[in-house]
């Protein structure tokens, strides 16, 4: 049974590593689905049985993430204006961690093993239940962090260590993933990581702090329409907003390919997925105290800028990778996918900590703390963009191609990228607010 959470003194540092290594499972599980299940169903050409097209599989994983568009905002209204005995964000991770494990497992076992209109419709609706139940789960789990963290320097410190337990989870995602495909098949590895996901999420539990607030402070005296049209009119969250879906948009059809990257154009096995991806996440890793004395020192906005114009410039050359002479595809592969880890794991320190700061700034307009629906619509944005990538992904790949004889549907997915993230640098720009939120009672002082 969930008790209700203490509050008062300053949640000790073992506690906020417990809250934090709640992104170790969300990440294994998801780093999972966003690079295995368009290959799952779709396979290249001539190496496995296509269950569904690769063009509709990509369709409906897009759509299962614009489904999302009535799920984060009202997961985030509804947490934000909860008033359960033991919390507003706790019931929601409680209950949401097993219903991500049984949907995660579900995915891997389609009804059918061959092309079936049956197949369209069980990913179709799996895929959407995981997605719901990510989003129960991890709106409310982020919505925490500024109860946990109330200044800059905390917020970019849970945030950073949200990000290494992040990395953590997708280094073992994807060292994990490929070999047990390989050894034991898919089956046992959604079973296993779903397990893993299940049980992070409830660990997390003991690093969740809740502030006591009053009953009046509780409720924000909105409609779910009129909240979502309050967040809207937020200046700041919409530079924001623009700027991580333009990134997202990249990243995640850059996470798509790796599977076809390796098998088509390297010519190796699934397995050595796990190389690419964990030399690129074991760097993005390593960079992230860089990115948090960067942040520290020059500010998180002008930190974001940063990543977004490096991530802007590396990319396109993603194209080329092979056609350098004297120096093998391999490790042409190897040492790109390290140098554009480093960038990349900046986009994992400052977000979070400035949606903390979005929601401060919406406190002095609204005099309420809605947390939850600026969480809320940050995991929209992530999941909107993954909607996009995958759409993207599924057409590009069926226009241009992506056989051993034609890969240019592989190959220009990194100027794609190159180009969506100088977007997101140009809309970023118009993002105005210092580090340094002032609350409304710090502003009658």
């Amino acid at each position: 049974m969930m008790k209700t959470p203490k509050t008062g003194a300053e949640l000790s540092f073992a506690k906020k590593l417990l809250y934090c290594q709640g992104c170790l499972g969300q990440n294994i599980v998801n780093l999972t689905v966003v690079t295995w299940v368009i290959y799952f169903f779709a396979p290249p050409e001539g190496t496995g049985r296509t269950l569904i097209p690769v063009g509709l599989a990509g369709a409906i994983m897009g759509i299962g993430r614009v489904f999302d568009v009535i799920s984060d905002p009202l997961v985030g209204y509804w947490s934000d204006n909860a008033t359960f005995h033991s919390g507003r964000r706790r019931p929601f991770i409680f209950w949401g961690a097993p219903l991500v494990a049984l949907t995660f497992f579900l995915i891997w076992i389609p009804p059918v093993d061959h092309a079936s209109f049956v197949n369209v419709v069980w990913l179709f609706i799996i895929i959407n239940g995981y997605f719901t139940a990510l989003t129960i789960t991890g709106v409310p789990y982020r919505s925490v962090i500024p109860d946990i963290a109330s200044s800059s320097k905390d917020r970019l410190m849970i945030s950073t260590g949200m990000a290494v337990f992040g990395s953590i989870g997708a280094l073992l995602g994807a060292g994990l993933t490929g070999p047990i495909i390989q050894s034991l098949g898919y089956i046992p590895m959604g079973a296993i990581l779903g397990v893993i996901g299940w049980a992070s999420f409830w660990l997390a539990l003991k690093g969740v702090r809740e502030r006591q607030r009053s009953a009046e402070d509780l409720m924000t005296h909105l409609s779910i329409v009129g909240a979502v049209k309050e967040t809207l009119k937020n200046r700041e969250f919409l530079a924001f907003a623009a700027a991580i879906f333009a990134f997202q948009v990249g990243f995640q059809m850059f996470m798509i390919v790796i599977p076809y990257f390796v098998k088509v154009i390297l010519g190796r096995p699934e397995a050595q997925v796990a190389i690419f991806q964990g030399s690129f996440v074991v760097v993005m890793m390593a960079a992230l105290p860089l990115w948090l004395w960067v942040g520290n020192k020059i500010g998180k906005r002008k930190g974001q800028l940063l990543t977004l114009l490096l991530i802007a410039l590396l990319f396109p050359v993603f194209f080329f990778i092979g056609f350098i002479p004297f120096i093998s595809p391999f490790l042409q592969s190897l040492l790109y996918f390290c140098i554009v880890a480093i960038p990349i794991s900046g986009l994992y320190v400052f977000p979070n900590a400035i949606v903390g700061d979005i929601t401060d700034y919406d406190e002095q307009l609204t005099k309420k703390r809605r947390e939850a629906m600026y969480y809320g619509g940050f995991g929209f944005i992530e999941k909107s963009a993954w909607a996009v990538a995958a759409i993207l992904v599924g057409i590009i790949l069926d226009k241009f191609g992506y056989s051993a004889d034609n890969p240019l549907g592989i190959r220009i997915v990194g100027p794609l990228v190159g180009a969506v993230a100088l977007a997101g640098f140009l809309a970023f720009r118009q993002y105005s607010l210092p580090d340094v939120i002032k609350k409304p009672h710090e502003n009658q002082t």
